[in-house]
């Protein structure tokens, strides 16, 4: 089965979003909107296809990508991304071994060492889906409430044995033949891929959000060595 594993790319990236206007396509870094920043930050030659879905009119996919014309309810709010994933899995025939990679461009700070890190564990394991996380500290409040335990001596984090993590929207690679009997990348074999570094906790929802990251953009630039991402 490994040998006959090939990689595929969809990203999903609606016209419009409530929260934060137009942000998928407006200017992000260096002249490129988050959707060809993501594409841009691939390593070159890395996947068999890459697919992106949006029900914005007039976008045309650059180079060998391929755009799929989303229909208007599954760019609607109440749509679930899970049947865009079951939707490409059909109309593109992947096979029951190939790899589908959910890319948000919201989650923009991709590496390339994680891309090939990721492509190796699933070459290796074959998961039913790996998917990335940011690590946090184990002090979790919920609706105002502390989940940790409060009497007593307060613990350093490095006394607790339990890892946390919160899903971070950059990596969800799932198997297809797994994904097309269960509409689900959840399953026993799912991994997860932990993340330390701060551009892993990026993921923009709101016009704070996005202002936050353009201005962290500047400084991934210079970390990836200067690469132009200009269109």
């Amino acid at each position: 089965m490994k040998n006959n594993i090939r990689h595929y790319a969809l990203i999903p990236a609606k016209s419009n979003s409530r929260r934060c206007f137009n942000k998928n396509w407006r200017d992000f870094v260096a002249g490129s909107c988050l959707v060809d920043f993501t594409l841009k930050m691939m390593p070159a030659g890395f996947f068999k296809q890459v697919i992106i879905s949006t029900d914005k009119a007039d976008y045309k996919a650059p180079g060998k990508a391929l755009l799929h014309k989303r229909d208007k309810k599954l760019a609607s709010k109440n749509a679930c991304v899970k049947e865009l994933v079951s939707l490409i899995i059909d109309e593109y025939a992947l096979a029951e071994s190939d790899y589908l990679w959910l890319l948000n461009p919201t989650a923009p700070f991709r590496s390339k060492a994680d891309y090939f890190n990721i492509k190796n564990i699933v070459n290796r394991e074959q998961p039913s889906a790996l998917v990335s996380a940011a690590r946090i500290i184990p002090y979790i409040w919920k609706n105002g409430i502390p989940t940790f335990v409060t009497a007593g001596k307060r613990r350093n984090t490095e006394d607790f044995k339990e890892e946390y993590a919160v899903e971070n929207g950059m990596f969800y690679v799932m198997n297809a033949g797994f994904f097309r009997k269960h509409k689900s990348w959840y399953g026993s074999k799912v991994k997860l891929y932990p993340q330390d570094d701060i551009w892993s906790t990026v993921d923009i929802d709101t016009e704070e959000d996005f202002l936050q990251a353009k201005e962290m953009g500047r400084l991934w630039l210079k970390r990836m060595g200067g690469r132009n991402v200009r269109s």
